[in-house]
């Protein structure tokens, strides 16, 4: 349809100008009038339809639809590359006209004119007296003949007529004497019958009262004269004279030149409107076209960038599913919807891949919860930073610490007394460090043994740090009573082994000696006694220290 109306501007505005220009002559006429309601109809409809895909689009913006702003701004670029130099060229135009037509009907111009048509028209006038002139004088010849010789014949007139004819120095093409009928009684020299061209009535009657007609015969390129002969009856002087025709041709051209000189002139104001009034039917024909080719082009380019500007939002708020309609054609615009299909296709099945993982990751992560819940040792997860990632329960128990307070703090702030360590770790060569530490924690002093690993990627790089320990207070506790009672064991054997001899010699002395009496006896009496008493004390004793180093009976 628009593009119906954009052809039919063209041929309106021609028809316009058909009608107002110089082949127009319908001023006041029903087809004039015709004619330029069909123009406000049309400029009416196109300017509407473009009033209304303007209302639709600002609408569009207002609304904050994706494209929009694209739209109205590639339409606002065509509508300024068509009216800007539609008005330059208004200006160039009107100031050119203005001064071609100072130009042309400046006062030298018009008096070069005026000289033209004067010196036709004097040519003209001069043939046309020296006819007169000339047929008048030959008339004259004839009356006064006729005068004096009152019986003079139409033979006799004839030689008059030659005579007289050749008497005119300008000279007479042909020279005729005829009736009132139009018929020839004379002729004169030269004067053929077949050259012949009678006057008209009206003529006739004419020369009866006593003017001199004059004939102008522009298809023969003569002038004629008829007179009245007075000195006869029903008799009349009909004589031409041969013109140049191309002169006469030439006369003809230069009166309709300045004829129509003088009416452009006369309507020069009228031209400058019909020519403006062209120019702006032509001018807002070409601004509504460019605005409506701005609509048509920009609505193609903005709707597909609107399309991936709305799928790019739901991109952004997570639906990777997505998919814009791609556009025929190989251009930018078509290559952008595909590749941008291809982008959310791919980002999908990447997404879909990342979830697989994540929920594979979070299946191992949970096994390995699970699996470190259940031990006794404790395990802290580290950052590559040295952050605290993750603690089991046993790491919370023996540490004192709260997975939701401590997480993400340094190691060496949650747990001061494995910052020595962990630098040793950190700085050194090796990948793992070992060592027992000891802590206080609710007022209990703790033996941990404590071993830090680096962790590493498939690649090989740092991918964080591992911190196991196991609480070995009571390993250490055994380890040392085991220690203790093999020394009561060694010592309970030293000891033991010299007392039966002491015993069994004391008691020998005793006996041997058993024979003396008085104070001496009872002396020995009394000393042998201490040793033996003595003697059985330390193997009681050394009977605790040998229960001390054998372990408990089982129950």
């Amino acid at each position: 349809m628009m593009i119906g109306l954009v052809v039919l501007g063209p041929l309106l505005a021609l028809a316009t100008f058909l009608a107002l220009g110089p082949f127009g002559q319908v001023e006041n006429s029903v087809a004039l009038r015709l004619v330029l309601l069909a123009d406000i109809v049309y400029f009416l409809l196109l300017a509407a339809l473009v009033m209304a895909r303007l209302a639709r689009m600002i609408a569009a913006r207002r609304a904050k639809s994706a494209g929009s702003r694209l739209h109205l701004r590639l339409t606002g670029v065509f509508a300024g590359i068509a009216l800007v130099p539609a008005v330059l060229v208004a200006i160039f135009a009107g100031l050119t006209i203005n001064i071609g037509l100072e130009g042309w009907f400046s006062e030298r111009v018009r008096n070069v004119v005026g000289t033209s048509l004067a010196a036709a028209e004097a040519y003209q006038n001069e043939h046309r007296r020296d006819l007169v002139a000339d047929s008048e004088a030959l008339a004259q010849f004839l009356d006064s003949a006729r005068s004096s010789n009152f019986l003079l014949s139409d033979a006799g007139l004839r030689q008059l007529l030659t005579q007289g004819q050749g008497q005119i120095q300008r000279g007479l093409r042909e020279a005729f004497v005829i009736d009132g009928a139009g018929e020839i009684k004379a002729r004169g020299e030269r004067s053929y019958l077949f050259d012949f061209e009678p006057p008209g009535a009206d003529r006739l009657a004419e020369a009866d009262s006593g003017q001199t007609v004059l004939i102008e015969d522009w298809a023969n390129n003569e002038f004629r004269a008829l007179v009245k002969l007075t000195a006869f009856a029903d008799r009349y002087l009909y004589v031409s004279r041969q013109v140049d025709g191309g002169i006469l041709s030439l006369l003809d051209d230069t009166r309709a030149t300045v004829g129509l000189y003088h009416q452009l002139e006369a309507q020069r104001g009228r031209v400058l409107f019909e020519f403006g009034l062209v120019y702006v039917g032509f001018a807002l024909i070409l601004v509504l076209a460019a605005i409506w080719m701005g609509l048509w082009f920009a609505e193609r380019l903005s709707r597909p960038i609107g399309r991936l500007a709305g799928a790019a939002q739901r991109v952004g708020a997570g639906d990777l599913e997505v998919q814009v309609v791609e556009e025929q054609g190989d251009d930018e615009i078509a290559m952008l919807g595909r590749v941008f299909n291809q982008m959310t296709r791919q980002l999908n099945t990447q997404r879909q891949a990342l979830i697989d993982s994540h929920a594979g990751s979070e299946r191992r992560r949970r096994l390995f919860d699970s699996v470190l819940s259940s031990v006794t040792s404790g395990v802290v997860g580290l950052r590559p930073d040295g952050r605290i990632d993750f603690l089991n329960r046993s790491a919370t128990r023996l540490l004192g610490l709260a997975e939701d307070r401590d997480d993400d703090r340094p190691l060496g702030d949650a747990v001061p007394e494995f910052a020595g360590l962990f630098e040793r770790l950190r700085d050194g060569v090796g990948e793992v460090a070992q060592e027992e530490i000891k802590l206080t924690r609710g007022g209990r002093l703790e033996s941990l043994l404590v071993r830090m690993a680096i962790r590493r990627n498939a690649d090989g790089g740092l991918e964080g740090y591992v911190v196991a320990f196991d609480d070995v207070t009571e390993l250490v506790s055994a380890q040392r009573m085991a220690a203790w009672g093999d020394v009561a064991r060694r010592i309970a054997h030293e000891i033991k082994n010299p007392l039966t001899p002491i015993q069994l010699s004391a008691e020998r002395i005793r006996r041997k000696f058993s024979g003396l009496v008085g104070d001496e006896a009872d002396t020995l009496g009394q000393m042998t006694d201490v040793i033996v008493r003595q003697t059985n004390d330390l193997r009681r004793i050394v009977d605790e220290f040998s229960k001390f180093a054998r372990m408990p009976e089982p129950e």
